[in-house]
């Protein structure tokens, strides 16, 4: 009989890792992540400032006419990738390790949009620079998102972490 079960001994580990670094995530808040990811999607359509839209924001990295500032690029780029793309894979996937990063990554954009909108709304210049309503509504988002991908991280128990390594004792 113990040699029966042996067999499958390599089996049940790979099975028990696997189930062990997924999350369980209840239908309403799953269906609150969607929702927010696809109102960060339509936000991302919409112009940021009142010259420039979210495609022009990204793409003028490297010169460009709109007078966007650094950080409100840098908000833009860590909303889409990690509001809109990790979000999107690890709601998929269900794997701790990309709930952590989404949550580090949205946290990290929240932060960013912030400073982002703070330095827009200063900038002197003569054209139209004024952040839009989108900029205010995205960063409220990002923290949504941070907030919820939070529970989900913390909600992990005790018991799915892995054993720590016992040291050894020399007798």
């Amino acid at each position: 009989m113990n040699d029966d079960l042996s067999a499958y001994r390599k089996d049940f580990a790979r099975i028990e890792r696997k189930i062990a670094g997924e999350f369980r995530v209840e239908r309403l808040q799953r269906r609150l992540l969607m929702a927010s990811v696809l109102a960060l999607v339509v936000c991302m359509l919409l112009p940021q400032t009142a010259s420039a839209w979210s495609w022009t924001v990204l793409g003028s990295w490297f010169g460009g006419d709109a007078p966007v500032g650094v950080l409100l690029r840098i908000f833009t780029s860590l909303a889409l990738l990690f509001g809109v793309g990790v979000s999107t894979l690890a709601l998929r996937l269900r794997r701790w390790r990309l709930a952590s990063l989404a949550m580090f990554g949205c946290g990290l954009s929240t932060f960013f949009g912030l400073l982002g909108y703070w330095s827009q709304a200063g900038m002197i210049t003569d054209a139209p620079h004024r952040p839009t309503l989108v900029v205010i509504v995205e960063w409220l988002l990002m923290i949504a998102l941070t907030l919820q991908w939070i529970a989900i991280v913390i909600s992990r128990s005790p018991t799915d972490v892995p054993p720590r390594p016992h040291p050894v004792r020399i007798p």
